[in-house]
């Protein structure tokens, strides 16, 4: 898929450099020759014809078997330009790609607008909605850890270990942890039904919905697709939840909404692999050591600390 994306991204940049299909001019080779002093006006483009040119320029130079869907063209805030997603298929792996075009249908350019006007940490954090999730740790923390991640991935049980045993503990009282899903269904089988048992927990408690979630991590080397419904179950007993509710939940898949929310809210921020962390907005991806955590909590708590300057200058003085 990456493969996908780079060629329709490559595409993308020819289209905004090179319109016309010229080269641009090497350093130290002559001028062009001088453009006419008036250009004719392209005539305008109907939202129709335009979504039509994308999919027929971009498919051109992909396989037959990859469906591109130009979306959502309107008016965007930047001015003079449109707005649209190119919703790209390639054996049942999806991604949207967002782009602005002309109105006449001519320059296309892929990937967001990015306004240098906000902070990117803060527009990140505003798109992880953390509203009513169980969390681990002080609700006032300095320092909110958020992860994106996949039961069945190894990657993802390494992280688990460097975060439980290391992170977290070195940062007691100080850090506020949420977990959030992205099954890899694709190349993870179980994975979603083992998201599915998490949240199942969580409708009866947040302790269970906690416990569930060590017990993924603690026992994915002897999980599989045939054993996976009567694990989650028995490792929910021992929770001690009604095994009976669980089962029912998990057979009506009530947490399913929950795990789709977080799939859709991954992409948006940029999560593409697990695991990922957000710290206070800042991204880490993958099983990274201690190390790496410490940089950016330590900044970011030096970042909120009160300094005693103030207190300094106001507390009162003694015989110098």
């Amino acid at each position: 898929m990456r493969h996908l994306l780079s060629a329709v991204a490559l595409a993308a940049v020819a289209a905004c450099a090179s319109p016309d299909g010229t080269s641009s001019r090497a350093p130290g080779s002559p001028p062009a020759a001088t453009p006419p002093p008036s250009m004719p006006t392209q005539p305008a483009a109907t939202i129709a014809d335009i979504g039509r040119n994308i999919e027929e320029y971009f498919a051109k130079s992909l396989s037959p078997d990859i469906d591109l869907e130009a979306r959502n063209i309107a008016e965007s805030d930047i001015q003079g330009w449109l707005q649209g997603t190119l919703a790209v298929n390639a054996g049942g792996s999806a991604q949207e790609i967002g782009f602005l075009v002309t109105p006449d249908g001519r320059y296309f350019i892929s990937g967001e607008v990015t306004d240098l006007t906000i902070d990117p940490l803060r527009a990140v954090s505003e798109r992880i909605d953390l509203e009513g999730l169980p969390g681990r740790g002080p609700e006032a923390a300095a320092v909110t850890i958020v992860e994106y991640s996949d039961f069945q991935c190894p990657f993802c049980a390494r992280g688990y270990r460097i975060l439980e045993d290391e992170v977290l503990p070195a940062y007691d009282g100080k850090v506020r942890f949420y977990f959030k899903h992205l099954p890899l269904k694709s190349i993870h089988p179980w994975a979603e039904a083992a998201a599915l048992a998490t949240e199942c927990a969580r409708e009866q408690s947040e302790d269970g919905y906690w416990a569930l979630y060590h017990a993924m991590f603690t026992h994915q080397q002897t999980l599989d697709e045939d054993n996976l419904r009567k694990a989650v179950r028995d490792y929910a007993v021992e929770a001690g939840l009604d095994g009976e509710a669980f089962t029912t939940c998990m057979e009506a898949e009530n947490g399913l909404a929950q795990i789709e929310l977080d799939i859709a809210e991954a992409t948006e921020v940029g999560a593409n692999s697990t695991p990922t962390f957000f710290i206070n907005g800042r991204r880490l991806e993958g099983a990274q050591p201690l190390e790496n955590f410490q940089a950016i909590i330590d900044a970011e708590l030096a970042s909120v600390a009160p300094t005693n300057t103030a207190l300094d200058d106001a507390a009162p003085k003694g015989d110098e």
